[in-house]
């Protein structure tokens, strides 16, 4: 029987809304006990932590990012307090999500993961992003949604914005599948203008429609450009009308994708008010470069897959979104090599503490570990998650509430994968799986099947 004890430092308890000092015992990758300091008398052979001066917290949920069994990009959210990351999101996923769950043996984190639409496209033979499918086409994709939530998929993530010519009858199917096993759906909404909130009313629609739970993807990607008061209002009016909406959203204010996918086709582009310029290459031969008008038409064409960043948000609309109750934070975070990509994959809860709790950005410490723990464990159905309370899984953060902060940067500015500060350690299954800032242990976290 393995134990860890953890004493001396302030336990948040996102249930209850409380910080106060307490000691934890962790035995088999469970907590075994949370009480007040001295009362508990730990076994000899239990692995010690001293927590002085540090919060206890549970660990970070992440409830939107693109691991999907990449080890280093789970490592890069290890190191930023992630002990779970839910990944097939904006439609892009295994397919066969039980052999992806087989080939998981031993991760950082622990993995849950969505079935997507633009996968369930793809293998059902739809290769245009930019037609719908046909009624044979979409019965193979129901089969197949079917069959990955039987094998224990959290969700289905739909990408209207990757693949346009989705037909209403494909996501309607998709929701009532979902809802059919009591599983959310996110959506990555279509960009059909930078201003544009019909987006969001479909997503709404989607969700009336069907009864499904329906979780707006980034939502400070694909809103705060100005519209993000009205945004939040739609979320808030469907809500109170009972139409089950919920939503995740960064830190940052400037997105990425890769350069072939269908948003950055030159009429997408116009549509949605993005120029040259507004653009940077964060992955490649060309990471850190503003392409002009010939390199921009070669990497779509010799390296569609590489990625490139989007400057044209607004970050006093990042903070308005990511002040309201119901956001739940998130990284959006995806696979690079070492000194490439976007600052999320490294930075994003840090930054997320440092600039709404430390900056004074009107978030206590207590509402904003609920909101990176127990709301999205709620909004996915992962109920021994995202709490610190005894029978509760032992994956754990450790951190000082002081020196927390990220260091990650665009690339021409800085490193995208370095590391953030003020981490003492994380503890994944009850194992200590990184201290400092240097993974002790990268194989700790397991898969989580719905």
């Amino acid at each position: 029987m393995s134990t860890l004890f953890i004493s001396g430092g302030m336990a948040v308890d996102p249930q209850a809304g409380r910080i106060a000092p307490a000691d934890i015992l962790v035995r088999d990758g469970v907590i075994a006990a949370v009480a007040d300091p001295g009362s508990l008398i730990p076994p000899q052979d239990a692995e010690r932590i001293c927590a002085r001066g540090c919060m206890v917290s549970p660990g970070f949920i992440d409830p939107h990012g693109h691991i999907d069994g990449h080890a280093r990009t789970g490592e890069l959210s290890l190191l930023q307090g992630v002990t779970t990351s839910v990944g097939g999101n904006c439609g892009f996923s295994p397919v066969d999500i039980g052999q992806f769950f087989a080939q998981q043996q031993g991760f950082p984190i622990h993995q849950a993961e969505q079935v997507g639409l633009c996968a369930l496209r793809e293998a059902a033979g739809v290769m245009d992003p930019f037609v719908p499918a046909d009624e044979k086409q979409l019965g193979v994709m129901i089969d197949l949604a079917r069959k990955a939530l039987r094998d224990g998929a959290i969700g289905v993530s739909l990408g209207p914005a990757y693949a346009p010519g989705t037909s209403d009858e494909e996501m309607l199917a998709l929701c009532r599948e979902a809802k059919a096993c009591g599983r959310p759906v996110s959506i990555d909404t279509r960009m059909n203008s930078m201003t544009d909130l019909h987006s969001l009313q479909e997503a709404i629609d989607l969700a009336a429609a069907t009864g499904c739970r329906m979780i707006v993807s980034h939502f400070t990607y694909q809103y705060g450009v100005g519209v993000e008061d009205e945004a939040l209002a739609m979320v808030d009016a469907a809500r109170a009308q009972g139409i089950d909406v919920w939503f995740d959203s960064g830190m940052y204010k400037d997105w990425c994708s890769s350069i072939g996918a269908a948003l950055f086709d030159e009429s997408v582009m116009r549509e949605n008010s993005i120029e040259l310029h507004h653009l940077r290459m964060i992955s490649g031969c060309h990471a850190g470069e503003q392409p002009d008008r010939a390199l921009y038409e070669h990497l779509r064409v010799a390296h569609p897959h590489d990625a490139v960043a989007v400057f044209t948000g607004s970050q006093e609309a990042v903070f308005t979104i990511a002040r309201h109750p119901r956001a739940m934070i998130s990284s959006d975070t995806g696979a690079y090599q070492p000194g490439e990509g976007h600052p999320q994959i490294a930075g994003s809860f840090p930054r997320f503490l440092r600039q709404m709790v430390r900056e004074g950005r009107g978030v206590s410490w207590a509402e904003a570990i609920r909101r990176i723990t127990l709301l999205p464990a709620q909004a996915f159905g992962l109920e021994r998650k995202g709490r610190l309370q005894p029978g509760c899984d032992a994956d754990l953060v450790i951190f000082d509430p002081e020196t927390i902060c990220d260091r990650a940067d665009f690339p021409g500015d800085g490193r995208p994968d370095a590391a953030p500060e003020g981490i003492a350690a994380v503890i994944v299954s009850g194992r200590v799986a990184a201290q400092n800032g240097v993974v002790i242990s990268g194989r700790c976290g397991g898969v989580v099947r719905a």
